[in-house]
């Protein structure tokens, strides 16, 4: 597998810096498989602590339904707190537990500690793929291959999480059928 686009190519030491920040992340929520808006909109939520959903609705420029859905899935997991508003009770606040928080913490220390640099730099991971949203799984998988510059199913297989076969190598036909990545197999 290569790497299909050519875009400005990134230092192999920023490359790997990033595929360490994605491990931070999936350490924080504990799920690879997570898209890179629900890792967005957790962002946010450590961002702004005690927002409501509204204000990440507005924030990101998402709708309401993505963003209950994404929250919902966020507190079943762990990841956030919620309690009632100060304002309106009906409001919930949000916030990162402190174990994702803690996570999140060591995620952001290559983009100097600001939120808003990872939102961007996932953002723009987003905006590669053309079909499909894109998960952590999937970033890693590029990150992979884009700092070995060609590598063997094997070698993006093995620095993957410890998920299903199936799972991670659907990961790979996504980013050949993306056209991020050319694989040499016939």
């Amino acid at each position: 597998m290569e790497s299909a686009q050519t875009l400005p190519q990134p230092s192999k030491t920023d490359i790997l810096r990033l595929a360490d920040v994605v491990d931070h992340v999936v350490d924080a929520v504990g799920d690879p498989s997570i898209s890179l808006r629900r890792a967005m909109i957790l962002l946010d939520i450590d961002q702004y602590p005690g927002t409501t959903q509204t204000s990440i609705g507005e924030r990101l420029n998402l709708e309401k339904s993505v963003i209950s859905r994404n929250v919902d899935w966020l507190w079943g997991h762990g990841c956030v707190i919620r309690a009632e508003g100060r304002d309106d009770g009906r409001e919930m606040a949000l916030n990162t537990s402190t174990f994702t928080h803690k996570h999140l913490q060591l995620a952001l220390r290559p983009f100097g500690n600001q939120h808003a640099a990872l939102k961007k730099t996932l953002d723009v991971f987003i905006g590669l793929f053309l079909k499909h949203m894109p998960s952590l799984r999937e970033l890693k998988a590029l990150l992979t291959v884009s700092a070995k510059g060609e590598a063997t199913r094997s070698d993006v297989l093995n620095n993957l999480y410890d998920g299903p076969a199936t799972t991670d190598q659907r990961a790979l036909r996504t980013l050949v059928e993306e056209g991020l990545v050319r694989s040499n197999d016939g």
